[in-house]
């Protein structure tokens, strides 16, 4: 298994307590079967529920390097006995650790796998087995693929059953991302150039050259590239191409030359397909177009220690030697070795575009690297991007961020990428476009669209959950927790506070962005308040009545352990309000609210502007009578009362009065003299 992929195997091995996945299957953790494991997974016994006998097996998979959530849907719907296909998928809690995981489940492979560990080679075929057993059987799976348009990613050895009757089986190809746990040797030059996290789903013509990689080492026992790293393995690809470096003048079966040079063309365009294979199958004789190797220069270039005389070569080197490649394009070596030895003048005018726009960039210092990237494309168009240590294929970028999203000093790289444009680069320096160009930038417009909003929610996490269809959140608040669902959410931070694993407001930046594309409404105005996390009192008040929000929507059950956090944080809040009797209402308010798991009630009452604006004017109304009277008690205490000026005012006002009075009876007295 391949170094960078997390062993979950051992680290599950405390799991026994059965399980079940939506009411069809009953997972058995304690039945371990690790014979039909794959990279990063524990391999399970499963039942069904529905009284299918068929043998199952479940993989669980790990979030680090989440399975194909799309891939699994249409898959589903295939029926194909040559090939692995998941009977059914979903998320479960396993009761020793309260954690939610995701499984696939299979029906069991028949046969054995073709070698039992990654990296053997398998032994050598007779020419029948091969035809038969191993094309002619797996015929029905690639026509299943083709015509639905998905690529299965992981045709290597270790992944092939073999049957008593020695028919190959493919195995499953979703537990982990496309491409991510295949060797060097089995994928494209592009691919195997590329950094596993950014290989992509790619095209199923991926998986024909993996056949007829497949093909020669079951021909010959081996290739001609054993033994060998995996940067000689496409340094040799380049020089020779895929066929002369794998089979080079080896004797293999007459039979299988022709599939053999059509699979491995380097040239998509050129490659064998599904129809190219049918044909061959049925007794068609064809002739493979040989793809013309890299064109040679007259002299060679030195660089890093070595000669080159081709540009693709010499761009592989330089992907590697990332410093010395800005050495040598900021010279003028390098130009004149393309003019003059290559005699390609377009070529050295696209990196002279580059250099004008690198030092454009100067600014932000980083131009030089944008230069060297752009260099690298146009001595080698088919190559992936490739940045300082990252190289994607340039509709991997997605699925490398969320891969590759806690790595130190990668995402800094990913964001460069997006930022100076490099995938719109990459496209315009090819020879043939594509009509999935179009698809494919669009994509990344609306991934430089999250990356420009750098409000939380937004940024490189939304990058990860917009670009990548059910992938996991990786908020570190969920734990080891699989949440694909957004209903399954805030179960899991109720579980992990209940762990006592969360300390301050269980709302990140991860958080919020996967949750921002099912909430209804919009959030722009809460997301603000989210943005300084290092405002507490503002921020934990907004991640309240996000959750609330959230509990609303999509989690109606009681949380408890959740809402009783909340409290516990804002419960300072409830002194903030003046009226006495009123905190002592709000205190109870808030532990009914914690008891009955309600946020929503909670968020009434801890971050409610109209409650807090009430007593806000009612403490100024008091504070205005008090200084009123106050302002009484003083002048009274001063002998205001009894002073010369406040005795003739009483005095004239009193005369006033009584001459009123006296006015008015007289009057009365008058008029009902007048009128008797």
């Amino acid at each position: 298994m391949p170094s960078y992929i997390k062993e979950i195997a051992g680290e599950l091995d405390y799991l026994q307590h059965p399980v079940e996945l939506d009411g069809k299957f009953e997972l058995l953790p304690a039945e371990k079967l690790p014979e039909f494991q794959s990279p990063g997974t524990l391999a399970i016994n499963a039942v069904s529920m529905k009284g299918q006998a068929t043998p199952l097996v479940a993989l669980i998979c790990q979030k680090e390097a989440a399975p194909r959530a799309a891939t699994i849907r249409l898959m589903s719907r295939i029926s194909c006995p040559v090939m692995l296909v998941p009977i059914g998928s979903g998320t479960v809690v396993f009761k020793e650790d309260n954690t939610r995981r995701y499984v696939v489940i299979f029906e069991r492979p028949k046969g054995k796998r073709l070698v039992p560990q990654a990296g053997m080679s398998p032994p050598k075929f007779d020419e029948d087995d091969i035809i038969h057993g191993v094309i002619e059987n797996l015929l029905p799976a690639f026509r299943e693929l083709s015509s639905r348009t998905l690529t299965h990613r992981a045709i290597r050895p270790d992944n092939i059953f073999l049957t008593s009757d020695r028919r190959a089986i493919l195995g499953e190809a979703v537990s982990t991302p496309a491409g991510y746990a295949q060797p060097v040797l089995y994928e494209p030059i592009d691919s195997g150039m590329a950094s596993p996290s950014g290989r992509a789903e790619g095209t199923v013509l991926d998986d024909y050259y993996s056949l007829g990689v497949l093909i020669a080492e079951l021909a010959m026992g081996g290739t001609l590239l054993d033994k060998k790293t995996d940067e000689q393995i496409i340094e040799a690809k380049i020089k020779l191409g895929s066929y002369g470096a794998l089979v080079g003048q080896s004797r293999v079966p007459l039979k299988l030359m022709e599939p053999l040079r059509g699979l491995l063309s380097d040239d998509p365009y050129e490659r064998w397909g599904i129809a190219d294979l049918e044909m061959w199958a049925n007794g068609r004789h064809l002739s493979p177009k040989q793809v013309p190797l890299p064109q040679k220069a007259v002299r060679s270039i030195s660089f890093a220690g070595k000669d080159y005389l081709t540009a693709p070569l010499l761009a592989n080197s330089m992907r590697m030697h990332w410093t010395e490649s800005k050495q040598l394009i900021a010279g003028d070596q390098l130009d004149s070795w393309i003019r003059r030895a290559l005699s390609n003048d377009d070529m050295a005018s696209l990196i002279k575009a580059a250099q004008q726009t690198g030092q454009a960039l100067a600014s932000t210092g980083s131009g030089d690297d944008r230069t060297a990237s752009v260099a690298m494309m146009a001595l080698d168009p088919s190559a992936p991007i490739t940045y300082k240590s990252t190289s994607v294929r340039v509709n991997g970028l997605a699925q490398a961020i969320a891969l590759d999203f806690f790595q130190s000093g990668k995402l800094e790289q990913y964001l460069d990428i997006i930022r100076m444009k490099l995938p719109q680069a990459w496209v315009t320096s090819q020879v043939r476009t594509k009509p999935e160009f179009v698809a494919i930038i669009k994509q990344l417009e609306s991934v430089e669209q999250s990356v420009k909003n750098m409000t939380a929610g937004y940024g490189m996490e939304r990058a990860v959950y917009a670009g990548n269809e059910g992938w996991p959140c990786l908020s570190p608040l969920v734990g080891d927790n699989y949440v694909d669902d957004i209903k399954n959410l805030l179960p899991a931070l109720e579980g992990m506070v209940a762990a006592g694993r969360i300390e301050g407001a269980p709302v990140d930046r991860h958080i919020l962005a996967f949750s921002l594309k099912h909430l209804r409404g919009n959030q722009d105005a809460l997301l603000k308040r989210l943005n300084d996390p290092f405002k507490r009192d503002v921020y934990n008040r907004a991640s309240l009545r996000f959750l609330a929000e959230m509990q609303k929507q999509h989690s109606p059950q009681p949380l408890p352990a959740l809402s009783a956090h909340m409290a516990d944080l804002l419960i300072d809040a409830v002194e903030t309000f003046n009226n006495t009797a009123f905190r002592k209402q709000l205190r109870d308010a808030v532990e009914k609210a914690k008891h009955d798991g309600q946020m929503t009630t909670l968020q009434m009452i801890l971050d409610n502007a109209h409650i807090q604006d009430q007593d806000k004017l009612g403490f100024t109304q008091a504070q205005a009578m008090f200084t009123n009277l106050e302002a009484q008690a003083t002048w009274l205490e001063k002998g205001g009362l009894v002073s010369d000026e406040n005795v003739r005012m009483v005095s004239e006002k009193t005369s006033a009065v009584i001459s009123a009075v006296c006015s008015g009876v007289a009057l009365v007295i008058m008029t009902i003299s007048w009128v008797l």
